[in-house]
């Protein structure tokens, strides 16, 4: 469905402060990883949690195509694109596949559990008409007049729901986030630069804040992915419906 990908991001929420940047763990880290080429370095985090700037640990490989984040209370696994079209990036089933070694390792390694897990996702549409957007715009919002007479060329619609989902046996609240978009932007070529007009369709699904017990481990999170894709391939079945897309 998508003729590009935007994002991938797995988060894992747990108490990771001990995972900062120290000689020890940065030599552990790489280790584990020296199969897949990361470099260490740091970034500056700051968050609700942490108002005051701290330095932390950060494993990327060369390319980029790799980011992991830790931050005090999470970890963020992101991919990236390493050419214009984002070949290298896969399906999202391939990402949350990877992702789950990257976090195996990891946590295994360093005995860790967490009280939340995040799935991020987005892709642009392939390229459409004026009139096919406008016609989108119109099955999603019923607009006022002053935008039936001036049709606006960039918008957003952002939809929250909660549902349960079965992880590894266990029933877990999670919040499903879907975004539907209209953006303008630069898509970056070999040899040049184009612009584009399109619909971004994105999801944030995850467990729910309100529970702090740490009892998501390593099998937790490959089960969560696996119900996370379903849910999203679901949604995504009915935009392609509903919108014509």
């Amino acid at each position: 469905m998508f003729d590009r990908i935007g994002r991938y991001q797995a988060s894992f929420f747990g108490n990771l402060a001990d995972l900062g940047p120290s000689p020890e763990v940065s030599s552990n880290l790489l280790m584990l990883f020296k199969d897949k080429n990361l470099l260490p370095s740091t970034f500056q985090e700051i968050s609700p949690q942490t108002p005051r700037p701290q330095t932390r640990l950060l494993l990327s490989s060369q390319n980029n195509e790799w980011n992991l984040h830790f931050a005090t209370h999470r970890l963020d696994i992101e991919k990236n694109a390493t050419d214009p079209k984002g070949s290298n990036l896969g399906t999202a089933e391939e990402f949350a596949e990877q992702a789950h070694e990257f976090f195996t390792r990891i946590l295994t390694e360093f005995k860790k559990k967490g009280n939340r897990i995040s799935l991020i996702t987005s892709g642009l549409l392939k390229e459409m008409p004026q009139e096919k957007l406008a016609d989108i715009y119109d099955k999603l919002f019923k607009q006022i007049p002053f935008y039936g007479d001036n049709p606006p060329f960039e918008w957003n619609t952002r939809s929250v729901a909660r549902m349960t989902l079965e992880i590894n046996g266990i029933q877990e609240s999670i919040n499903v986030i879907t975004n539907i978009n209209r953006v303008r932007g630069q898509l970056m070529q070999p040899d040049n630069i184009l612009e584009f007009d399109r619909i971004e369709i994105g999801f944030d699904i995850n467990t729910i804040q309100g529970n702090q017990e740490t009892r998501f481990s390593v099998d937790a999170i490959g089960s969560f992915f696996s119900g996370a894709n379903e849910i999203r391939n679901q949604i995504l079945k009915d935009v392609e419906v509903f919108l014509d897309v």
